[in-house]
């Protein structure tokens, strides 16, 4: 054999084992994987449920408390009668201005709804007394009397404000970040002017009416704790109950408050 088809051979030869060796392109490593972010809770679905009930007063109901209406003549001109405050309302055994809400269960994320929630200052006084709100969502606060007010909550979490309102007609718009139960709301100008703001991460509650009954809808089917609070008797007196919903279901659920 010829020297040169004996290195053509040769040369030929040495392909694979130069690649055997290592030889070539290298491997490219394999890519790391991606880093995942914190997954976000996931939105909340709507559900069909219900939970409907009656909270129950069992106790002595307090006497009502008369208001001195002297050191504004325009809430004395409002009533000419006298004006006393009922801290506890009672009719029929239920217990009014009871917030009742989801108390655990409720799982995701619940955006704040877009529509306001309504404090009125009417008659020199608060209305409604117990106001229910979801994080983030706006306050739209009111005055409906040609007198004075102004509106002072004093939360632990949330910021405080406190917002003069001297004409009739006025209002002013707030919200609050954080979930916090029963803040104390005052006029600093009529000191018997009294309410209650509750903020919650969930829009699974109600507020009892005169006769103590309530609704809350809108529920996934899942097991829940209800818990409902007075804003005078407080947090100490609140009573909860757990109960089981299915699609579709109306649920019922009475709660005692003892006095």
């Amino acid at each position: 054999m010829s020297f040169k088809p004996f290195a053509r051979l040769l040369l030929l030869g040495s392909v694979p084992l130069a690649a055997a060796c290592g030889g070539g392109e290298a491997e490219k490593p394999a890519a790391a994987p991606a880093t995942q972010a914190p997954a976000a809770a996931p939105a909340a679905s709507a559900g069909s449920a219900s939970i409907a009930g009656k909270v129950s007063f069992d106790g002595a109901v307090p006497a009502a408390e008369k208001v001195k209406l002297s050191a504004d003549p325009k809430c004395a001109e409002m009533h000419k009668g006298g004006l006393e405050r009922q801290t506890v309302h009672v009719k029929d055994g239920g217990l009014a201005d009871v917030l009742v809400y989801v108390k655990s269960g409720a799982n995701g994320s619940y955006p704040a709804p877009a529509e306001d929630v309504l404090l009125d200052q009417h008659g020199c006084d608060y209305t409604p007394h117990m106001v229910a709100m979801v994080a983030g969502q706006k306050l739209k606060i009111r005055n409906s009397d040609d007198t004075l007010h102004n509106i002072h909550p004093r939360p632990q979490i949330n910021a405080e404000f406190n917002v003069g309102q001297p004409r009739k007609g006025m209002e002013s718009e707030k919200s609050f970040d954080k979930a916090e139960m029963l803040i104390p709301v005052g006029c600093d100008v009529h000191p018997w002017m009294r309410a209650y703001i509750t903020v919650l991460s969930n829009p699974f509650f109600a507020v009892t009416g005169e006769d103590g009954t309530f609704t809350i809808k809108g529920l996934p089917a899942g097991e829940y704790e209800v818990e409902a609070v007075h804003g005078k008797l407080g947090k100490d007196k609140a009573v909860a109950g757990k109960i089981t919903v299915k699609d579709g279901e109306a649920a019922k659920l009475d709660l005692t408050l003892k006095g």
